[in-house]
């Protein structure tokens, strides 16, 4: 069996991510609004042997991966690409986090590397697009954001299931991915009782289409 070392920076914005915890209690790990606990994990990750399997839950920008956040704690960039360079040397990742697929073209020593686009998890995301990159507001409301969550948590999840039972590969894990969330948008489209299941549905085509593979040899 295959193992996974899942982290997961942990606060109010990132809480949907806890399906994750209920799936792979023994591989889940959490950092925390704090110092000690950043410090901590990242220590823990530095650590794992070559060809270990990491996949991050939380927020992210082009140029890195974020730390929670609190009243006490301000977000911040705890792993750029000097310091993912160094973390994640010849291991697998895959950064469940926005805009991760513009980070991970900065990472090179990495083997094989899985990112995503700009996720949009929460209202306040889908405003920020909309003031200040596209000037379109979507018609998203949270319910639709919450189903929209729900889907791609829940396509990832089994793929990873299947990488640990060792019946894919990890390069093979965006195919699995990609799998589910066409069943996903093939369901939402067929339900005509989901009123706004086309921008759902979009939502869905654009995680998929966003998702990128780097494989270093």
């Amino acid at each position: 069996m295959n193992n996974l070392f899942i982290l997961h920076s942990l606060d109010e914005t990132t809480e949907f991510l806890k399906n994750f915890q209920e799936n792979f209690q023994e591989n889940y790990h959490i950092i925390k609004p704090n110092e000690k606990s950043i410090e901590k994990k990242l220590k823990i990750i530095k650590l794992l042997p070559e060809n270990s399997n990491i996949v991050f839950l939380g927020h992210g920008h082009s140029t890195g991966l974020y730390s929670p956040e609190s009243i006490e704690f301000e977000k911040k960039i705890i792993i750029d690409s000097n310091i993912g360079n160094e973390l994640f040397l010849k291991k697998n990742i895959l950064l469940l986090s926005c805009n991760s697929n513009q980070y991970i073209r900065k990472l090179k020593n990495s083997s094989n590397m899985i990112g995503f686009g700009n996720i949009l998890s929460s209202q306040a995301e889908v405003r920020f697009e909309a003031e200040n990159l596209t000037g379109i507001f979507r018609d998203l409301n949270k319910e639709d954001i919450d189903y929209f969550n729900n889907c791609y948590t829940n396509s990832v999840i089994l793929a990873l299931k299947k990488f640990m039972l060792n019946l894919i590969t990890f390069d093979e894990i965006p195919l699995i991915v990609e799998f589910y969330i066409n069943k996903q948008i093939n369901s939402i489209l067929a339900n005509k009782q989901i009123k706004n299941r086309l921008e759902i549905s979009k939502l869905l085509f654009e995680f998929r289409n966003e998702m990128l593979l780097i494989k270093n040899s």
